[in-house]
């Protein structure tokens, strides 16, 4: 397996995450009314402190100011402003508006001539943009638009691009862990003031059945949906560009319906299967472009020893 696929195989892995995650988090809200800004205060804090004891990375170097800004407006912004928009909207409008963080990316590589446009690249990102539309659920009318929704929405998507293209030049010279654990403790002790008054007038369930399962929630999305989640994401920066694990991250919608149809009984319809073959073909297109242009190096390298 070549190293660019174990790259993206990471990636799909990570955004996958990120699905399940979404919903266990739309369950909090709606279920357990669970704080926005609580959520995310607990889950970057805790899982930064995770990442500390086990990664036990080095001390950043300055100068601190990038680092800072790009945990507090791309971690902790981009985390807050998805689940907010979660919260006025629903999951499938949070993640449908999220997603245009991935022309946000490619537009930006485009034009800083990281990434070399072609008709190809049209047609990938025209593949996992419907793909996503139609699988959460777009032909189904299931998309819920409200005013904060749509603004926090939109703000994700400008989170997510900036965390994602901020991330690069901090997992090639540390690593996807590094940034990780220094992103998500700077960004949950900004928002930590914020984070404890949000418990303020809050109430725990008072059924020990009811707090197990708060527990359970809370659990997984720190450790499946934080930890892992944007590890795994972020590790395909090491060989891979961000547009590229941007497509990849299109799997996001694809296991959020799995896991709706496996523990709810959602039934999918053909529109949406249509949709995550869409997503999947958009991937496949990403992953066969990376092999051409590996092996046009690998031809012009040898070449160059004749």
């Amino acid at each position: 397996m070549r190293l660019t696929h174990l790259s993206l195989l990471q990636t799909l892995l990570g955004a996958s995450l990120w699905g399940l995650s979404g919903t266990a988090a739309q369950a909090l809200f709606q279920i357990y009314k669970f704080p926005v800004v609580g959520l995310v205060t607990i889950r970057m804090l805790l899982a930064g402190l995770a990442l500390l004891i086990i990664v036990r990375p080095t001390i950043p170097a300055r100068p601190w100011l990038p680092l800072i800004m790009l945990s507090v407006f791309g971690y902790a912004g981009s985390q807050l402003t998805y689940l907010g928009a979660i919260q006025f909207s629903n999951a499938a409008t949070a993640t449908l508006l999220q997603f245009l963080f991935l022309p946000i990316v490619a537009g930006y590589e485009a034009l800083t001539g990281k990434l070399r446009w072609s008709h190809r690249w049209s047609m990938t990102l025209l593949l996992a943009a419907v793909g996503t539309f139609l699988l959460i659920g777009g032909a189904t009318l299931q998309i819920l638009v409200t005013q904060a929704g749509l603004l926090l929405g939109l703000l994700a998507a400008l989170g997510g691009a900036y965390y994602t293209l901020g991330s690069r030049r901090y997992v090639q010279g540390q690593s996807s862990w590094w940034i990780t654990t220094w992103g998500f403790l700077i960004g949950g002790l900004f928002t930590l003031p914020f984070g404890t008054l949000s418990f303020l007038n809050y109430s725990l369930p008072s059924t020990g059945a009811a707090l197990a399962q708060l527990l359970f929630l809370v659990g997984f999305v720190i450790v499946f949906g934080t930890i892992l989640a944007f590890g795994l994401y972020l590790s395909g920066l090491q060989r891979l560009s961000a547009t590229e694990i941007g497509v990849a991250s299109s799997s996001e919608p694809i296991m959020s319906a799995a896991a709706a149809y496996v523990f709810l009984g959602v039934i999918l319809t053909t529109s949406q299967y249509f949709g995550g073959a869409l997503i999947l073909a958009a991937v496949m297109l990403a992953a066969s472009r990376r092999d051409s242009t590996a092996s046009n190096q690998e031809i012009l390298w040898k070449k160059g020893e004749m």
